[in-house]
């Protein structure tokens, strides 16, 4: 996190983004807790039940399903989690419910479409008539969930869009692929007027840029020199952010999806939202083929790291202790 995040939010809220990010990052271990399903298998109760269903159909398919938040301003959409609704990140999104329609699993459904996906919003729609209203794209990623309809601050269904929407340009250098993002997410905050954090969290080793894994917190822990093995050139003219992501998670050595989410405010100022970009996660299989279960019954997870790499990638020694 930069200190400008720091100094604009204090450190105690700044600690708070923290381990949300974290918590959104690096996903619980078993499916049911990573799509917060509850016992019946079907039904999401959650702040965003169609992030949780985008979860679950990564973790079934072992595709991307991104999802994306508008940036909140009705006060009705979210609730007083602290004692002062002026303060920063006092508030939060209320819970909302989901029940899934049937046929979610490549046994009866074998692919995963935006036929199926639409299947999923025309259920939440249905169940949340007067809710943010969503739609479902294609692209050579993936599909992506993005809002169409959200509240706007009187509580109108107003047409919606993202930070991700926005017009940018990244000029185009040489940097390590955690610095490209964080290049992107600078130029969204730029152009959009509201903060987008980079929550890409082990973006370097996920990534592995020439097939080569960044040894962690490389940014930190490495000299400009060091580092150079793991940079590569990239930039954006004029684009739609969305596009420019796409653009720069091409060459990345795991396939990758991103949520954004945003926190709501009392005030403008206070707002903004985290960009998680994450590699897919799936059902962990043993040596007998058969899913590994944690000590609820339950399949444990596992990132899917390296996919798009035609051998695994390498990592350099690391330079020696000064003497």
């Amino acid at each position: 996190m930069s200190r400008t995040s720091v100094g604009r939010y204090g450190a105690a809220a700044c600690l708070a983004l923290a381990l949300l990010t974290l918590r959104l990052a690096v996903p619980p271990g078993s499916l049911a807790q990573t799509a917060a399903l509850k016992p019946d298998g079907r039904t999401i109760d959650a702040p965003r039940p169609l992030m949780d269903a985008a979860l679950l159909l990564e973790a079934r398919y072992a595709k991307p399903v991104t999802y994306e938040d508008p940036v909140w301003l009705w006060r009705g959409d979210s609730y007083l989690a602290g004692y002062d609704e002026n303060l920063p990140m006092a508030l939060a999104l209320k819970g909302r419910s989901l029940t899934l329609p049937k046929g979610l699993t490549p046994a009866e459904t074998p692919t995963l479409n935006a036929a199926l996906v639409g299947r999923v919003l025309d259920a939440y729609h249905s169940q949340n008539a007067t809710d943010t209203r969503f739609k479902v794209t294609e692209s050579r990623l993936g599909l992506h969930i993005t809002p169409t309809q959200f509240h706007d601050a009187q509580g109108q269904l107003v047409p919606a869009s993202t930070l991700l929407d926005v017009e940018i340009r990244v000029p185009e250098a040489r940097r390590m692929a955690s610095g490209h993002l964080q290049a992107l997410c600078d130029a969204v905050t730029t152009s959009a007027g509201t903060s987008l954090i980079n929550g890409g969290l082990w973006f370097d080793e996920f990534y592995a840029a020439g097939g080569l894994v960044p040894p962690r917190f490389a940014t930190k822990v490495l000299t400009e020199k060091e580092r150079e093995p793991y940079t590569f050139v990239w930039g954006a003219t004029t684009m739609i952010a969305r596009d420019a992501l796409l653009s720069l998670l091409d060459s990345s050595g795991t396939t990758l999806s991103w949520r954004l989410l945003c926190q709501p405010s009392a005030k403008p100022q206070d707002r903004f939202c985290v960009l998680n970009v994450v590699p897919i996660r799936v059902p962990a299989i043993g040596a007998d083929g058969k899913p590994l279960l944690d000590a609820a019954g339950k399949p444990q997870m596992q990132s899917v790291s390296y996919d798009r790499l035609p051998e695994p990638p390498k990592s350099l020694p690391l330079p020696a202790p000064d003497q």
